[in-house]
């Protein structure tokens, strides 16, 4: 495993600090419109989306359903073209998917049921052109990465929802994208196995210093995981705002509490009346 980190952060470290200013990024999305076809005509869900993605930043997209998170992801992906505007990756426009933007899903089918859990991993890099013996080594150095060592020469339904998102996480790592693209991987799971992955999950990030964007619905995990917020509003969806949560401290801390009512007042429908003291998810 010493290998795997040690080529991932030498990949990381050369690209700028995520604290720098600049126009460094590895994501920038730039008045991006997103819609479909209706036997209406097109309707709009995402209207104007506009931030940028800096190398090793964690950076968290929520609003309210159907405001166009996960079609944003989609995106980004490459998986939808815009109706409008730009997205550039690493300073290169591009609509198509690449193993630069690895994806993981909320839906705990999105690995291979035939293959073992290592061959699962190993799967992306033979595509991208590596020995099976390279592949095999890689596969192995991630598992370890993401503790599932031990269930290398396991199948998918032999895990549990925890361990198959934990695969799903070390595959998309495997690729050594330039930007880890996560809809919502722990929304079906049950509370205390979400919470353990969100702890993994910034221990992993911390090692490897992979940038990410992560979708998701809960006030909380994005606290946990970000350091910075693209809060959207309702559908045709524009950004509300872009806000810094990196010095919010632990989930009990005062400055927790008060940028938890932050958001929530931001991801509040018009008109409706904020409870300050209510916990949110």
């Amino acid at each position: 495993m010493s290998s795997t980190l040690s080529r991932l952060r030498q990949r990381r470290d050369a690209l700028p600090d995520a604290t720098l200013a600049g126009t460094d990024a590895v994501l920038s999305v730039s008045n991006v419109q997103l819609g479909y076809w209706t036997p209406e005509g097109f309707s709009l869900a995402v209207e104007d989306v506009s931030f940028e993605v800096r190398p090793r930043e964690r950076i968290i997209v929520i609003g309210p359903s159907g405001c166009g998170k996960s079609t944003l992801l989609k995106a980004i992906a490459g998986f939808i073209a815009p109706a409008g505007g730009s997205i550039d990756v690493a300073g290169r426009r591009t609509l198509s998917p690449g193993p630069d933007r690895a994806v993981v899903f909320q839906e705990f089918d999105q690995l291979f049921p035939w293959r073992t859990v290592l061959d699962n991993v190993a799967y992306p890099l033979r595509v991208n052109r590596r020995s099976r013996s390279e592949a095999a080594s890689a596969a192995r150095g991630f598992l370890e990465l993401a503790g599932l060592a031990h269930a290398a020469d396991r199948y998918p339904h032999q895990l549990s929802g925890g361990m198959k998102q934990r695969v799903a996480i070390a595959r998309a790592l495997a690729l050594e994208p330039a930007i880890l693209l996560m809809d919502e991987p722990f929304g079906s799971l049950d509370a205390l196995t979400r919470a353990r992955l969100q702890g993994e999950l910034n221990g992993i990030l911390d090692r490897t210093h992979t940038t990410l964007l992560f979708v998701t619905h809960s006030i909380d995990e994005a606290l946990v995981l970000g350091d910075r917020v693209v809060v959207l509003g309702n559908a045709p969806s524009t950004v509300q705002e872009l806000v810094d949560v990196r010095e919010v401290g632990a989930p009990d801390s005062p400055a927790y509490a008060d940028m938890r009512r932050r958001l929530r007042r931001l991801l509040a429908h018009e008109g409706e009346e904020v409870d300050e003291d209510a916990v949110f998810v």
